[in-house]
């Protein structure tokens, strides 16, 4: 049964970059009405780990040519990231998909500019990420940019600076007042979490509990990147740290098995379960999986209804996650 499955998934996985692949033109780009960046920024990763070097080398160029500024940063014309709203929050994320495959297939044109940049998001002290613009003022520091770029430190050699990012993900776990409640993702620079923000942008500062449709891809990725961390530094206390924020997952909202944006835990879940052989890992990554592949139409794209700067990006990821689940869960 679960060979099936894990066969399914490769299909899935396949049947998107076949839709990607009909997408692209001969330079790389997905048409002149797909310029935002988010259309493009995953899709080097996934055609790289499935094999097809010459797209995922075409599109990384189209991103360096169209995209790459002198300092290192990822901008469009109009100088934010994407129409997504979140990317302009998240300033680094995009710039670590990018880095990180960059570092992957040895395109150190791409990959050494973008880390000098990336390095101003690091602070030695807290040992995360900031979540703004380097030069903002009022910094704050979130779980999902740290696991983030602690897992593209990983790509480049930085142990220490990637350990002290583990580190980083316990104390934010330590320091939550209810986490049978919610999980706060964001610390301010004394170190104190970020409890209050407005409605409209909570999904930017916690994930709860009790209500479905969260943004479970913040609690998804330290996990994954901590599975990683502990495979780089065989301290248990990593992997605990994992097992840690995957006890938060489960007891969320049943919702958690049966939502897009749960793909990440479904990647760390699958890690944890190779490392543990722990079956309610096995069991979470694979229900979310399953439900995932689900939602694939029949041309191989996800969220289909969305903008094409979230339908290109998710097909992408979700294509890319299917792929690691199946490795991890062999």
């Amino acid at each position: 049964m679960n060979n099936k499955k894990l066969a399914s998934y490769l299909e899935s996985s396949e049947q998107a970059i076949h839709w990607l692949k009909s997408q692209m033109n001969e330079d790389g780009n997905y048409g002149l009405s797909n310029t935002d960046l988010a259309c493009y920024y995953k899709s080097p990763y996934l055609f790289y780990v499935s094999g097809e070097i010459t797209l995922a080398n075409q599109i990384l160029t189209y991103i360096k040519n169209n995209f790459l500024q002198k300092n290192g940063d990822f901008l469009a014309k109009n100088g934010h990231k994407s129409k997504n709203i979140a990317f302009n929050e998240y300033w680094a994320y995009i710039n670590g998909w990018i880095m990180l495959t960059a570092q992957k297939m040895g395109r150190f044109d791409v990959a050494y500019p973008a880390y000098s940049y990336l390095k101003l998001f690091y602070d030695t002290e807290l040992g995360g990420f900031k979540t703004h613009k380097p030069e903002d003022n009022n910094q704050v520091f979130d779980i999902l940019t740290t696991a983030h770029l602690g897992l593209t430190s990983l790509y480049f050699g930085e142990l220490e600076k990637a350990k002290k990012a583990g580190n980083f993900l316990k104390k934010v776990l330590d320091i939550q007042p209810n986490i049978r409640k919610n999980f706060y993702l964001r610390i301010n620079q004394k170190q104190q979490l970020i409890t209050e923000f407005s409605q409209d942008v909570s999904v930017f500062y916690c994930v709860s509990t009790f209500e479905p449709n969260q943004a479970y891809f913040m609690i998804g990725y330290p996990i994954a990147f901590l599975g990683k961390l502990y495979l780089a530094t065989q301290n248990n206390h990593y992997l605990e740290i994992a097992q840690n924020y995957l006890d938060f997952a489960e007891q969320c909202n049943p919702n958690i098995r049966t939502f897009y944006f749960s793909h990440k835990v479904a990647w760390g879940a699958s890690i944890v379960a190779n490392l543990t052989q722990e079956s309610q890992y096995r069991n979470l990554a694979f229900d979310i999986a399953d439900y995932l592949v689900s939602l694939q139409n029949n041309e191989g794209m996800w969220l289909k209804d969305e903008p094409n700067f979230t339908s290109f990006d998710q097909t992408a990821e979700i294509a890319i996650w299917l792929r690691e689940i199946s490795t991890e869960l062999k």
